[in-house]
C-alpha cells in the first residue's frame, strides 16, 4: 500500500517513468508525433507539451491561464498545450522533458504521489495511443494503483465500476465489490482513471 512508500521512492520512480516517456518521444518518427492519444483532442505532441509544461512556466503564467479558463484546470491546460506547440519545436519538448527527469513538483492540490501517478497514466496515454508496449514496470503500476484506491481518485475521474470488482490478473491489487473484472494492471489503471469502462470490458468478453 502507499503507506510503505516514501517520498524519496515516489520521485525515484517518477524520474524513470519520466525518463522512459522522454527516451520513447525522442524516438519517434514525424507520423508518429501526430497520433491520436487517449487525452480526448490531444496528439503526441499535445500530451508531450503538457508533459512538460510545469517545468517551463512559472505559477504566475498557469494562474492566469486559470483565471482565463474560468478555473477550469483541463481547459486551462488544453489551451497551453496548443500555444505552446506552436511555438516550441518537438525537439526542445524532449529537452525539456530530459532535463527536468529528476524535478520535483506536485500536481495542483495534490502531492508527490498525485505527481507520480500523472507521469504513469499520461505514459500510457502515450503508448496506447502509439499502439506501443507501456513504459511502466510493474511497480510503478500497482503503485498508481494503489494511490488510486487509497486516494479514491476514481471519484476524480468520475468512474463509475458499476457494481463490479477490478482485479489485476498479474498483481495483488483489487478495488470495488460484485463480480470480477479481471485486468492486466496497465488496463486496470486505464479502467480506474476513466480511459476505459467496465461496459466495453464486458461486451468484449461476450
Amino acid at each position: 500500500m502507499t503507506e510503505n512508500v516514501t517520498d524519496d521512492k515516489f520521485v525515484a520512480m517518477t524520474r524513470d517513468q519520466r525518463t522512459a516517456t522522454a527516451e520513447l518521444l525522442g524516438n519517434l518518427s514525424e507520423t508518429e508525433w501526430t497520433h491520436p492519444t487517449l487525452c480526448d483532442g490531444w496528439t503526441v505532441e499535445h500530451l508531450a507539451a503538457h508533459l512538460s509544461m510545469p517545468f517551463r512556466i512559472g505559477l504566475p503564467r498557469l494562474m492566469m491561464a486559470m483565471i482565463s479558463a474560468r478555473g477550469d484546470f483541463d481547459r486551462a491546460a488544453d489551451r497551453l498545450a496548443r500555444r505552446d506547440i506552436a511555438r516550441m519545436t518537438r525537439a526542445q519538448l524532449v529537452e525539456v522533458l530530459h532535463a527536468n527527469v529528476s524535478t520535483k513538483w506536485k500536481v495542483p492540490g495534490g502531492d508527490l504521489a498525485d505527481s507520480f501517478c500523472h507521469d504513469v497514466i499520461h505514459g500510457l496515454d502515450l503508448t496506447e495511443g502509439l499502439g506501443r508496449p507501456h513504459t511502466a514496470t510493474p511497480e510503478q503500476l500497482l503503485t498508481t494503483l494503489n494511490v488510486i484506491k487509497t486516494k479514491n481518485r476514481m471519484e476524480h475521474f468520475g468512474v463509475d465500476l458499476r457494481g463490479h470488482t477490478a482485479v489485476a490478473s498479474d498483481m495483488d491489487f483489487r478495488i470495488g465489490k460484485g463480480p470480477e473484472v479481471t485486468l492486466p494492471g496497465g488496463r486496470l489503471v486505464l479502467l480506474l482513471t476513466g480511459r476505459e469502462s467496465v461496459d466495453q470490458h464486458l461486451k468484449r468478453a461476450e
